[in-house]
């Protein structure tokens, strides 16, 4: 029984052994990387997606954004019938989601904009995903925003939190669009740039803390349609009330007017910015930004 004992217990030294001297050959273990998002969508683009086929192709990402437009435009130059056509003869896994930012002053039109997009869109054979403006999201979730002037660490603080969802939720809209069957435009209730109207002297230190560049921000979108304030132009129509059902505007006509030219000034860079006044009746207007997210449309189909 002792010998028994013994042999046990040198069973299990040598074995002990036998496994510390294989982890010295193995050398440190590495530390595990966190993946890039490039590798994200590398992976993602070998997994099948929702609608049937392949996820699109992971392009060419910066500072850890979403797909760039050069390389799709050059992806779209060889393969530009994929972005329309539907069944057996569609290239389903090479289709490219356009995006567009509506935005503007309080009382602008976007909710209606919206409504009036969806219709004329789907007529002509476009899915749409609508990525609700994040800032209302949270204030009714019971956020507040803090007081730039009084607390402006706490105010950059929260802006960085709205931005991050913002980013996150842009990018799920994006990549669930690509991944159905039929051809999709993903509209967004206000972009990232919007943020910059709102904390100019942050704007920078924003940037940096999200890892990103105000360049990089604005390849994100292929458009950005302003619908500017009633405030500006039409003001007998300015009401407090919102369309969204989020309580009332505390933004007087004078505020709105300035609002609504710091985010012109915002995202002035932006190489397809349009801007759609007041000069036309409310009817007229919904029609006029339609009629510039189409055209962005069939642009991008014929590049």
């Amino acid at each position: 029984a002792r010998m028994d004992s013994k042999m046990i217990a040198a069973g299990v030294v040598g074995f002990a052994a036998a496994v510390l001297l294989m982890k010295a050959m193995q050398g440190p273990k590495k530390k595990e990387e966190k993946k890039t998002d490039a590798e994200e969508h590398a992976a993602e683009a070998r997994t099948p997606s929702v609608g049937g086929g392949l996820r699109p192709p992971p392009r060419q990402l910066s500072h850890g954004h979403d797909w760039d437009i050069k390389r799709t435009m050059s992806l779209k130059a060889s393969h530009s019938a994929s972005f329309s056509l539907r069944g057996p003869g569609a290239k389903a896994h090479l289709v490219y989601v356009p995006r567009i930012v509506l935005t503007g002053g309080p009382c602008g039109g976007k909710s209606s904009s919206m409504n009036h997009l969806k219709e004329a869109l789907l007529k002509r054979g476009y899915d749409i995903y609508f990525a609700p403006e994040v800032a209302t999201l949270m204030l009714n979730g019971g956020c507040v925003i803090p007081d730039s002037g009084k607390l402006p660490t706490m105010a950059t603080e929260f802006q960085f939190h709205l931005l991050s969802l913002q980013r996150q939720m842009e990018r799920s809209f994006v990549r669930v669009a690509a991944g159905a069957s039929r051809p999709a435009v993903v509209i967004l209730d206000r972009g990232l740039l919007d943020s910059k109207a709102y904390l100019p002297d942050s704007w920078q230190r924003l940037c940096d803390m999200m890892d990103t560049s105000e360049e990089d921000v604005l390849k994100r979108y292929d458009a950005v349609v302003h619908l500017v304030s009633a405030a500006d132009g039409a003001e007998q129509f300015y009401t407090s009330q919102q369309a969204e059902g989020f309580d009332f505007r505390k933004e007087t006509p004078e505020q709105a007017k300035d609002l609504d030219k710091k985010l012109q000034a915002a995202w002035s860079a932006h190489p397809n910015h349009f801007i759609i006044d007041n000069s036309t009746n409310f009817q007229q207007k919904l029609e006029r930004a339609t009629e510039q997210v189409i055209k962005v449309i069939m642009d991008l189909e014929d590049k």
